[in-house]
């Protein structure tokens, strides 16, 4: 299979098991750009199926959403208001594509955005519609209309089979637009070694690649590297030519896939804490888990 980036067909794997289900899962490095992806994609048919009826079910084990991933959710939105403030992006009309249960629309909307989203799940979708009467299409980006200031894609390019997606974007943004992108970063050192690729996951992308991914359309203004890897574009005026990693960039990736290790993950990634960690969230959690839902994200915003 050609690479989905650079059309080279120089993929070496890297990993043959889905770390959720440990079913047989091929993923890939490519040789040319570094990118890392499954390999062979599954079609597009496919994987609007899956989106649209079992990927809530599998990941998440629930139609919609609970108390608790409402809670990490409404957390995560305020997180990302916050960035896009503190970078200068104070408003304007907003589209969340991917957008779940509604908890960024709901949050950002009543921080001053005017903000809506789209989003495949049907129980997700209808979910955030009925408890947080928010706009949200039940569909693909290809199906939202009109034209908007900011674009927002939290955990959503990784799932997508190819990066077209950036192209729609591009095309709907208003002039001097903005595209806010989140997603796993594949260079991070606090994930565990055994749990880093899914099925759901056809990319995964370190700065360098999801850079390249947008090149055309857009211009990186802010890059955040964490455990998640952030990049606020601003929209290109005109579209211009894919702008690829450098043969540096591609081998600083391989190297960092090959020192992915349970020493690195335990003690520089502190992996070593994160049961304490996890016993902490989940007493948090467990303080809201008779509260209303709307609740759960007013006592956030407050």
């Amino acid at each position: 299979m050609p690479c989905a980036l650079c059309g080279q067909t120089s993929l070496s794997t890297i990993s043959t098991v889905d770390a959720k289900s440990r079913n047989a899962l091929n993923v890939a490095i490519c040789g040319g750009c570094g990118l890392v992806q499954q390999d062979p994609l599954p079609s597009e048919m496919e994987l609007r199926h899956f989106y649209a009826h079992t990927y809530r079910t599998d990941y998440k084990n629930t139609y919609t959403p609970k108390a608790k991933h409402i809670y990490r959710a409404g957390r995560a939105a305020i997180e990302r208001v916050n960035f896009l403030r503190s970078h200068g992006v104070h408003g304007g009309k907003l589209l969340d594509v991917g957008a779940g249960g509604g908890e960024f629309v709901y949050i950002s909307k009543s921080k001053g955005y005017d903000s809506r989203g789209i989003e495949p799940n049907l129980g997700y979708s209808e979910f955030a519609r009925t408890q947080y009467g928010v706009e949200i299409k039940t569909g693909e980006l290809c199906e939202a209309e009109g034209a908007y200031d900011i674009i927002t894609m939290f955990h959503v390019l990784e799932h997508m089979p190819n990066f077209e997606s950036l192209r729609m974007a591009w095309s709907m943004l208003n002039e001097g637009g903005y595209l806010f992108i989140e997603v796993p970063n594949i260079e991070t050192n606090d994930a565990s070694p055994h749990n880093i690729y899914f099925k759901a996951h056809l990319f995964y992308f370190n700065r360098a690649t999801l850079s390249a991914c947008a090149s055309k359309d857009f211009a990186p203004l802010v890059i955040e590297e964490r455990s998640n890897l952030r990049i606020l574009f601003k929209r290109k005026s005109r579209q211009g030519h894919i702008s690829l990693p450098k043969q540096d960039d591609v081998s600083h990736i391989a190297l960092r896939l090959r020192q992915k290790g349970w020493f690195e993950y335990l003690l520089a990634g502190g992996g070593i804490y994160k049961p304490f960690l996890k016993l902490t969230q989940l007493i948090q959690e467990a303080k809201v888990k008779h509260r209303s839902n709307l609740d759960i994200l007013n006592s956030i915003l407050s």
